[in-house]
């Protein structure tokens, strides 16, 4: 499961509860977010799928990518045969209001919305590339003006690459979690060092996304590799998996711990649920982000959990530096100012203090609670609920 499911999931799970609230996921087909469905009591169904194909060929380990017209064809049917089949389970049920999410989705449930003339938010939580010359920014803001009757974006980044037409009918909120259960908790946190064979007093500096190019997981490891020259208690705990991409990058950086003898602290023991006691075993969270991340859960959850954390200074990270002052933030790409970070949190006490000012911004501004009560103002304003 990557974030658009995860934040499916929080608020659904969150508005199932709320009074005159009828929630119900459309799926396209049956897998692990299914499954939690199934166990949460989320009501959900299931449409005859075509599946989307990547429209871009990578190279280099996805440093240069160019469009491929082929893959585009392909989604452009694939599109007009999920809204097909969108279309016949969503009259169905009739609802009031239909909220996509996921970047095509929002395309397919869009058209079918139009034709049931229902009213659609699209519920926006990637950036945009901006290669191709800003080909797909000019496609994107076409679909928006004719499409979507509301946007709903993840953070301002997003937001700003609408037109002035899109951008009178959007609003920015946050992702949010539940910020109770994931606080960092030191007896969950050894049980997670002993099975990862980690000493109960050493030093972990952690991340936790998918493994992939644009999250910077090779970065950190550089930044790790030159401090652990000096520290020799320290461990790097990197959780995560390739998820939806090809694994090459992932060859690389076990590549690069073995060349350097480090398959004893760089752990990666892949993708994980038991966030709360991965975070709880951490003792600094890094988040080396090179582009286009945007309130991510697993940079909310480190700071929900109290860690200690620093992030790089991209632009879309930005409103989350901004809430949150007890962070530390570093220039993009730069090794050696990772490396100063993770020197001055051997400092305990600051680790403890930085935490805790930390968890009180999650509270604040990305707990679930604040998150739904946003969503479901912007829902009955559309469908004139009181």
């Amino acid at each position: 499961m990557g974030g658009v499911q995860h934040s499916t999931y929080l608020l659904t799970n969150k508005l199932k509860t709320s009074e005159n609230v009828v929630m119900k996921i459309l799926l396209p087909g049956e897998g692990s977010f299914s499954q939690l469905c199934k166990e949460s009591n989320i009501p959900h169904s299931f449409y005859k799928s075509s599946p989307y194909k990547s429209t871009s060929i990578s190279f280099f380990n996805d440093r240069f990518r160019i469009a491929n017209p082929i893959t585009i064809l392909w989604n452009i049917i694939a599109i007009l045969f999920n809204s097909f089949s969108q279309k016949k389970y969503i009259n169905e049920d009739k609802p009031d209001l239909i909220v996509t999410k996921g970047l095509i989705n929002h395309i397919s449930g869009g058209i079918a919305g139009i034709q049931l003339k229902i009213p659609v938010i699209w519920h926006l939580q990637d950036l945009i590339s901006q290669r191709n010359f800003g080909l797909f920014y000019k496609v994107f803001n076409f679909l928006t003006n004719h499409i979507p009757d509301y946007i709903i974006c993840d953070g301002k980044a997003i937001q700003s690459i609408l037109d002035s037409n899109s951008l009178e009918k959007s609003s920015v909120i946050l992702s949010g979690l539940v910020t109770e259960e994931i606080k960092k908790e030191y007896k969950v946190g050894l049980k997670i060092r002993r099975e990862l064979k980690i000493p109960q007093k050493a030093y972990v500096i952690g991340n936790v996304s998918r493994i992939c190019p644009w999250k910077g997981q090779e970065i950190l490891l550089k930044a790790f590799i030159e401090y652990m020259k000096e520290e020799t208690n320290s461990y790097l705990l990197l959780v995560g998996s390739p998820l939806f991409s090809k694994n090459n990058y992932f060859k690389k950086l076990q590549k690069i711990i073995a060349e350097n003898h480090l398959q004893n602290r760089v752990i990666m023991p892949g993708y994980r649920t038991d966030l709360k006691a991965i975070y709880s075993a951490m003792d600094l969270f890094v988040y080396p982000s090179v582009e286009k991340d945007t309130s991510p859960l697993a940079l909310l959850s480190a700071i929900s959990a109290g860690l200690p954390v620093a992030i790089s200074n991209i632009g879309s990270l930005e409103e989350i530096s901004n809430l949150c002052p007890a962070l530390d933030v570093f220039p993009v790409k730069s090794t050696s100012e990772i490396t100063k970070t993770m020197k001055k949190y051997e400092d305990v006490v600051l680790r403890i203090k930085n935490g805790r000012k930390n968890r009180e911004s999650a509270k604040l501004f990305f707990d679930i609670s604040v998150h739904s009560e946003k969503m479901l103002s912007i829902f009955k304003k559309l469908v004139d609920l009181p």
